[in-house]
This record gives C-alpha cells, sequence and structure tokens, in this order.
C-alpha cells in the first residue's frame, strides 16, 4: 500500500474537478473569433445576418448560447455536462455584449436547433439566463 504525502493529496484533490468536469472539446481561440457568435457587434443595430451566422454555426459544429450576465459573469460545473450533452457551448459576454435583439435572433435559430435535435429535453438543463429563452418559451406554448 502506497501512502501519500499531504502535498500529493492535495495535488490529487485539485485534479479531481479538473478530470471530472473537462469538456470533450474545447473551442480554440481561432473557433470562437471564427464563429458567428463572435460576428454579431454590439454597435449595430441590423440584425439581419444573426440567423444566419448561428446556422453557419450549427453546420460546422460550433453552436453558442449566448449569455450576457454583467460585470461578474458566472460558470457553473453543469455547464460542462450541458455542453457536452447537447454540443452546444455557452459564451459569456459580460455587461458589454452584443445588441440584445441579435443575440435573441441568435440563440432563437440555436433553441430551435436543439428541439429538432433533442425534443424539449435540453430545457430541463440549460441555464435559465440565456438571451431571449425566457420569449422563445412563451412563444414555444
Amino acid at each position: 500500500m502506497r501512502v501519500f504525502n499531504t502535498v500529493q493529496l492535495i495535488g490529487l484533490w485539485l485534479l479531481v474537478p479538473a478530470v471530472a468536469f473537462s469538456q470533450r472539446r474545447l473551442v480554440t481561440d481561432a473557433e470562437a473569433n471564427a464563429s458567428g457568435a463572435s460576428q454579431l457587434t454590439f454597435s449595430s443595430a441590423d440584425c439581419s445576418r444573426a440567423a444566419s451566422l448561428a446556422a453557419a454555426d450549427i453546420a460546422n459544429h460550433l453552436p453558442f448560447l449566448i449569455l450576457q450576465s454583467g460585470f461578474a459573469p458566472q460558470s457553473f460545473a453543469a455547464d460542462t455536462v450541458f455542453e457536452n450533452s447537447y454540443g452546444v457551448f455557452y459564451r459569456e459576454e459580460g455587461c458589454t455584449g452584443s445588441v440584445k435583439e441579435c443575440v435573441v435572433l441568435y440563440n432563437q435559430q440555436v433553441f430551435h436547433y436543439l428541439t429538432e435535435k433533442y425534443g424539449r429535453q435540453w430545457l430541463r438543463t440549460v441555464r435559465k439566463d440565456v438571451v431571449g429563452l425566457r420569449e422563445w418559451k412563451k412563444a414555444q406554448r
């Protein structure tokens, strides 16, 4: 039987969350910067391309759900579980994100994709603060 010293145990303890909650696929900076979600602008109210940008991201297997949590963005362990289960990545834009109407159109396209592919099951675990989710759910009733 091997005896671990305190430093080894602390090192193992710090490694467990990284292993247990790591994503199967990480988005590279280049992929994130080239995505349609990053092409939504925060200064323009022209949202005519938002749905097509989302469709292109879906076709490239790189769809995002955009969040605008404000000054102190939050991330949860369940985010990674959702991302791995449904192949969608959360994108936090903080308090200086794109025009809300554009983000809503982008996210709605991703909502439709998720519903077509997984039914309504994804709604049980998606973050409730995804921009436009509440309004989209009301419109689906």
